[in-house]
């Protein structure tokens, strides 16, 4: 079951060191062993991309329990967007990590979702310029600040002293999450994560990117992370380098005087998941689909063999479900993906109460 299968199955697995473990997972995951199974007009990445842009769009807007502000240790400013606090204080709380551009609000069909499905508590981390938060200190970072994700879980384990702290990163906030599991190794914070729709390591997520993909979330990020805050970050060296950027390689090879460090390389070795993925405990689960037009299948190969060395872990590649996609119909209750993270979530949370 663990092991990889024919190419022409509807997902392949790739177990980490403790097969024990992910064959009990595997086997309470029914919904992740099958695979995801769109119709044939949703079997390419284009067709996810619509579904993922149009289900999202039209979710209604979100009312949370508790929108709150935090300041950083250097007074940048994150936030913290909850929803089902009045839960008991033992029920787990799923932390979500967000995408490139993104935020809580903007995942808000996704975290709906997982509230129904797991009836825990759920918790949008926010980074630095998200979520409509200002820049009260500098330094921006597509990938976000292992740092500030540490004070926002121990704010949120001061808030939930009782509850376990489960994590999912979508997109770019796969990379910071699995950034901080590798540095805080027996320490984190998190009894399982999930990683969705990883790159992998920045080099070479980014150079195979999807063209068509590439130009638009290049001219998003100049949008996003510059235009907006022009008051604030355009006298700062490589702001215009990062301005004049044609791909996303581009934008990053000049970023890291942005994100507050001295070289390229020094960006790199901070910001990178696969600098220190090798170092990860805590158990995760890993996925990734073939016809990912930004995350390109390409980089789940060079790493399998890294991620199958983690103890606890197993990388799911489907045929179908394009970048974080993985609709099965035109409808926002059609999430695969939904499915098989609950499935997971309370599969690790069986295995943590099991002695």
């Amino acid at each position: 079951m663990a092991m990889p299968v024919s190419v022409e199955a509807p997902v392949r697995f790739f177990p980490g060191a403790d097969r024990n473990w992910a064959d009990r997972i595997l086997e309470a995951c029914p919904t992740l062993r099958a695979g995801c199974r769109p119709p044939r007009w949703a079997r390419n990445g284009h067709a996810q991309a619509a579904l993922s842009l149009l289900l999202d769009d039209r979710a209604p807007n979100k009312v949370w329990d508790l929108d709150e502000r935090l300041t950083m240790a250097d007074g940048g400013t994150v936030s913290l967007q909850w929803d089902g606090l009045n839960e008991p204080q033992e029920t787990p709380v799923l932390v979500v990590l967000h995408t490139l551009c993104g935020s809580g609000d903007g995942l808000r069909r996704f975290i709906n979702s997982m509230r129904q499905k797991l009836g825990w508590v759920v918790v949008a981390c926010n980074r630095r310029g998200h979520a409509d938060l200002p820049l009260t200190a500098h330094g921006i970072n597509t990938m976000g600040f292992v740092r500030d994700l540490e004070e926002q879980l121990d704010h949120i384990a001061a808030r939930r002293p009782s509850s376990p702290l489960y994590g999912v990163g979508i997109s770019a906030g796969s990379g910071l999450l699995v950034r901080y599991l590798g540095e805080k190794r027996e320490a984190s914070r998190f009894e399982a994560g999930i990683a969705a729709g990883p790159a992998y390591d920045i080099p070479s997520g980014l150079q195979h990117v999807h063209w068509g993909y590439d130009t638009y979330l290049t001219r998003k990020m100049i949008r996003f992370f510059l235009e907006r805050n022009r008051a604030t970050l355009g006298d700062h060296e490589g702001f215009d380098r990062c301005l004049q950027a044609r791909t996303m390689m581009e934008f990053h090879e000049h970023l890291y005087a942005l994100a507050g460090y001295e070289s390229r390389k020094a960006y790199e070795l901070a910001s990178d998941p696969m600098q220190v993925a090798a170092d990860m405990t805590t158990p995760v689960l890993v996925l990734n689909a073939e016809d990912d037009p930004v995350c390109s299948v390409i980089n789940v190969h060079r790493h399998a063999n890294a991620m199958q060395k983690l103890p606890r872990a197993i990388t799911a590649l489907t045929r179908y479900g394009g970048h974080c996609g993985f609709f099965e119909q035109a409808h926002p209750d059609s999430s695969w993906a939904d499915r098989a993270f609950t499935e997971f979530l309370k599969a690790a949370e069986v295995e943590r109460l099991s002695p």
